[in-house]
């Protein structure tokens, strides 16, 4: 198959019309092993043996850096870093794999623009030098394996504003299988993957361990919303399309709530696209009585559009898969209201007097002003 498509960009946040903040971003891979878990089979067994180890974490993390003469990274940085050993070497391998398995899909095998993708400049300098202070944090989890640099802007782009951003990879219950099945041991596999990161994030200086904010992209919505109700160290929840909002998935998401938080601040975006929003379901958030809820509806948008998918066809300038539905332009436009519209609710969340006070009101506000249906 031959698809045409013109030149890409070669800036991964060059016309985004999304205004980065004064601080310099700084990025890095950091590796820990949880030893309280296994990590079966063992990479290093030919056979997939049965074969017990530690288990890797990955953990990114996007930070407020000193301006430093060092050029920004390309977007390779994020799919193949440098493991500092085999084990991770493993890890990294696994993920590269499908990463790249995900991106030949988007992009239909085409070498020339993946490797375009690859080659792209981010807005981030690889092991910058951290800027003094203590910055609130967000701890993202991606959608049911999604590439692991998924929203990567959008961490760029909190980190420019003031925000650590910290995640880890879908890495499933194994180590070298990947399928698509959602199931709960899954979930809660992703949510100690991230509990464990979370461990290590309040470790670091640049950390405000007092704002910590959980955020995730579909199923990452549930998987957020279930370590919120365990971990007392998340302040809020930020769920961008979470899948809590679909009713074949009201069932699963009620098995992680165990302690309903008090005056919990959740913010839930969905997509409002007519053709696509059959089965959004409000039912459960309205359950959520215990939360400060605000929901918004992201008009024209559908599922991808919480995601960077639709920003990465535009870099490419590579022919819209989902057309049918919306152009490319209104998808990035959704995209980049999304990427505000959450920078905003931080920013108002960690505010003081009014602001916070009236954070439902200022949320609608906000809502107006990039055209949102503010639901309540």
């Amino acid at each position: 198959m031959i698809v045409s498509f013109g030149m890409p960009t070669n800036s991964f946040s060059q016309d985004t019309n999304l205004e980065f903040g004064n601080h310099s971003v700084g990025f890095k891979y950091v590796y820990q092993l949880d030893k309280t878990r296994d990590w079966i089979p063992s990479p290093f067994d030919s056979l997939h043996k049965q074969k017990t180890m530690f288990r890797p974490i990955r953990i990114a993390i996007w930070y407020p850096a000193e301006r430093e003469s060092k050029e920004t990274m390309k977007f390779e940085n994020y799919i193949n870093p440098e493991a500092p050993d085999k084990y991770y070497g493993k890890l990294n391998e696994v993920m590269n794999d499908y990463d790249m398995w995900s991106y030949n899909g988007m992009f239909d095998k085409n070498k020339t623009v993946i490797n375009s993708v690859l080659d792209l400049n981010t807005n981030a300098v690889f092991n910058a030098k951290e800027k003094p202070g203590k910055y609130p944090a967000v701890l993202y989890c991606a959608g049911w394996f999604s590439r692991s640099p998924d929203n990567a802007l959008m961490a760029e782009y909190l980190a420019s504003h003031g925000y650590v951003v910290i995640t880890v990879p879908q890495l499933g219950t194994g180590s070298t299988v990947f399928d698509f099945k959602v199931t709960e041991d899954r979930l809660i596999t992703q949510v100690k993957d991230l509990e464990f990161a979370l461990d290590y994030a309040v470790t670091l200086g640049n950390v405000d361990k007092e704002k910590i904010v959980s955020a995730g992209y579909s199923i990452g919505g549930i998987v957020q919303l279930w370590l919120s109700q365990q971990n007392e160290r998340i302040k809020a929840l930020i769920a961008l399309d979470g899948s809590f909002m679909f009713e074949e998935w009201a069932a699963l998401s009620q098995k992680g709530i165990r302690s309903p938080r008090n005056n919990f601040p959740v913010l839930s975006l969905y997509r409002g696209h007519e053709k696509l929003s059959g089965n959004i379901s409000t039912e459960f958030f309205k359950n959520l009585s215990w939360a400060d809820k605000i929901l918004i509806e992201v008009p024209k948008a559908t599922h991808g559009e919480f995601s960077d998918e639709a920003y990465l066809y535009l870099k490419m300038n590579y022919p819209w898969k989902h057309s049918k539905y919306n152009t490319l332009k209104e998808a990035t436009n959704c995209y980049y209201s999304v990427i505000k519209l959450t920078g905003a609710f931080l920013n108002l969340l960690f505010s003081s007097g009014d602001q916070k006070q009236n954070l439902q009101d200022q949320m609608k506000k906000e809502a107006d002003t990039f055209n949102l249906k503010y639901i309540y």
